[in-house]
């Protein structure tokens, strides 16, 4: 088997006594069964990768953003785990609709931190929205950028540079009076202060989760030049400050997603190597789905793990690129 890149990082970093990962949104809902989720995730995967792509950036493409937004949100209460399953794994297995599916991915993580702060429902649905328009003047460069193996040319380069502030004045232009929305997308890249976060203004704070958020996605996800990172190493970047303990956004970024979130791969103490279908009691605990014993040959089925007992506790995360394994993800899921 091969080893990871983590030399530079701790598998499990410095966590706060109370970094405990909830289970489950705290809004309780009827959780939807597998098939039926998985299905609604293609289509709203779909939905959103046409929507971003769509030149036409008018009132009626707003009020469509609008109703996805709405409806990712009823359908990640009913299936967090899942959400956060299907869509890291995509990011880390594949180049396919990358603008969508990070969108995606940013809006999950931002919506479950932004509950577990409970920050007031008309901040969440910000929050949703900045997520799927945040990258919206360059959804189809990043698409071909993600297949792109060589350096980025000036002009791909400053359209890069400028996305920020030109996906803003796109949905201006389009009918968005929303101040706050707009600060979001605006600012999405920049870094503020611990100070200005704990501030009563919600544009730093909105924004500076986000781009936390954006970081932590973009790690996770594979693109014609690098491949994916491990949990542990996204969480470096995205979580943890130059001591390596996380501050207030950091820790509740681990507390809701985990140390190792659904749809990342794992190896075990027991020499089995797992991919993460539920979050844990705890940060680095959570539920996996073994897919290959210790000498390499794939279980049939998966076999389900609690890595909460030491014989299967979570050694080190791998990268997705060192699975190769086509997973079924009804019958993964199934493990749950």
């Amino acid at each position: 088997m091969q080893q990871n890149s983590e030399s530079q990082v701790a598998d499990t970093p410095a966590l706060p006594p109370t970094a405990t990962v909830p289970t489950a949104s705290k809004t309780v809902t009827k959780p939807l069964p597998v098939p039926e989720a998985l299905d609604a995730w293609d289509q709203v995967s779909a939905r959103t990768h046409r929507l971003l792509r769509e030149e036409t950036i008018d009132a009626a493409w707003l009020t469509r953003l609008t109703e996805l937004a709405t409806a990712i949100g009823e359908l990640l209460a009913r299936a967090p785990d899942l959400a956060l399953y299907v869509l890291i794994e995509a990011n880390g297995n594949n180049v396919d609709r990358y603008s969508s599916q990070h969108a995606l991915t940013c809006l999950v993580i931002a919506d479950l931190a932004a509950e577990w702060m409970e920050w007031p429902p008309e901040q969440r649905q910000v929050l949703a929205l900045a997520a799927l328009s945040m990258n919206l003047s360059i959804s189809v460069l990043q698409d071909s950028l993600t297949k792109q193996s060589g350096a980025l040319s000036d002009g791909q380069r400053e359209l890069v540079a400028t996305h920020a502030a030109t996906s803003a004045d796109k949905l201006t232009s389009a009918g968005v009076t929303d101040l706050l929305w707009l600060h979001v997308v605006r600012n999405h890249h920049a870094v503020v202060t611990p100070e200005v976060i704990q501030a009563a203004d919600a544009g730093p704070r909105l924004a500076e989760l986000l781009r936390r958020v954006d970081i932590y996605s973009a790690k996770l996800s594979r693109r014609g030049s690098r491949q994916s990172v491990t949990p542990a190493m996204a969480a470096r970047d995205a979580c943890l400050d130059a001591s390596g303990h996380p501050d207030s956004i950091g820790a509740t970024l681990l507390r809701v997603v985990g140390l190792y979130p659904p749809g990342t791969f794992v190896e075990l103490a027991n020499g089995e190597w797992a991919v993460v279908i539920v979050r844990g009691a705890k940060a680095h605990t959570p539920i996996v789905a073994s897919l290959r014993r210790k000498d390499g040959g794939l279980l049939m089925p998966p076999v389900r793990r609690d890595t909460l007992h030491a014989a299967f506790a979570v050694k080190r995360g791998l990268e997705p690129s060192h699975m190769r394994v086509l997973l079924n993800h009804q019958r993964v899921l199934s493990c749950a």
